[in-house]
């Protein structure tokens, strides 16, 4: 079952959509979509296809352009992310978090707001559904990151603050959790 957030209407006055279900749940084209976004930032093969449908604990993220117009990305999806939960280690593992390259790097000489990027709004997303799956018969303790590189080690550093996220950075291994109930493990 899809479950989506409010839209969220940008400076452009496009509206956006973010989205979640099981990975197995997701439409074909949107499933095709997905997987074209992650290959772009990603070299994933179709055997990930598999392995996040047989995955039984996969969950699937998009951010879509509510209303797409020709010229847009494919089902309007301009990005997404596969979160992988493991139950009995209690923790979940961000696998893949990309956003289309003509919305990625969105900077202008003066901001007209405080509006965060597509790449954030997601991860804000993506946290925010996974702590609010805690539960007594979910025990998940955290969200493990490994970024893929120090540019991505910038981007999660600055969309989950530490004054504002329980976020802790170990450096030997290049790994970060993000607790969800408000200690840094």
């Amino acid at each position: 079952m899809t479950r989506r957030s409010v839209a969220i209407t940008g400076h452009d006055g496009v509206a956006y959509l973010n989205e979640h279900c099981r990975y197995a749940e997701l439409s074909k084209q949107d499933r095709h979509a997905l997987r074209d976004i992650l290959r772009m930032a990603f070299p994933i093969g179709k055997s990930s296809h598999q392995l996040w449908t047989d995955f039984r604990e996969t969950t699937a993220f998009v951010r879509r352009i509510k209303d797409p117009v020709e010229g847009d990305p494919p089902e309007g999806i301009i990005g997404g992310a596969i979160v992988m939960s493991y139950p009995e280690d209690q923790y979940d593992y961000l696998a893949y978090i990309a956003i289309h390259p003509e919305y990625r790097h969105q900077k202008r000489l003066f901001r007209r707001g405080s509006d965060p990027h597509h790449g954030t709004e997601l991860m804000h997303y993506v946290y925010e559904v996974m702590r609010g799956r805690v539960s007594g018969s979910r025990l998940q303790r955290y969200l493990m990151i490994e970024p893929a590189g120090n540019d991505a080690l910038r981007f999660y550093f600055r969309a989950l603050p530490s004054n504002e996220y329980p976020l802790k950075f170990y450096e030997p291994d290049r790994v970060i959790s993000v607790g969800y109930d408000g200690l840094a493990l």
